[in-house]
């Protein structure tokens, strides 16, 4: 016995498109819902102020320990650190940001930080943990300085200033001077 077709409904497409459009809706209303996507870091503390650092730029967090002195270096610069073989340049964070140091640079925490070919570490007061902030308003008496370019809310509900390490180092990174071998016509030889 064959079966029948279902007769030809002419409003079936339209019940379809109109189900699938309210699926589509729901779900952007549960995604709106949900809020901002939160922003892995690794809060510390400076002080009275808490900061949060993109925590895949952490290597490491360790205690912070005597270093190195560099005689005539900017003052946020602290010393020297040797650590498993690397040389990290480390700068005393609450300088960096242009505010009073708040503790000996042999106490608190050292960040060590993945930074391309010049190695940095950073002192900070406290090391807390590393968190999923959420993108905060900054208040509006907040003047940051120009490395921290927004703010976050941790669990806690504390309100972090979220610091672009680019802009922080900056002022640290050496000029590389490139220079470039000239090529003598006369015998095919380089002349540095």
């Amino acid at each position: 016995m064959p079966r029948s077709l279902p007769a030809h409904d002419p409003h079936r497409l339209d019940r379809i498109l109109d189900a699938r459009t309210r699926q589509l809706a729901m779900r952007q209303a549960s995604d709106a819902a949900t809020g901002p996507a939160p922003i892995p870091v690794l809060a510390c503390v400076l002080g009275n102020e808490t900061y949060g650092l993109p925590l895949a730029a952490i290597a490491q967090v360790v205690p912070a320990t005597p270093l190195t002195p560099t005689p005539g270096a900017p003052p946020a610069m602290l010393g020297l650190l040797g650590r498993n073989g690397q040389v990290f340049i480390v700068l005393d964070l609450a300088l960096a940001l242009g505010a009073a140091a708040q503790a000996s640079q042999h106490t608190g925490h050292l960040l060590l930080l993945r930074h391309g070919p010049r190695r940095f570490a950073l002192r900070v007061d406290r090391a807390t943990g590393a968190i999923d902030a959420l993108p905060a308003e900054a208040p509006a008496e907040a003047a940051p300085h120009r490395a921290v370019t927004g703010h976050a809310l941790a669990p806690s509900g504390a309100l972090l200033g979220l610091i672009d390490l680019e802009r922080l180092l900056r002022p640290y990174l050496a000029p590389t001077a490139t220079v470039a071998p000239s090529l003598s016509s006369t015998n095919g030889s380089v002349t540095p």
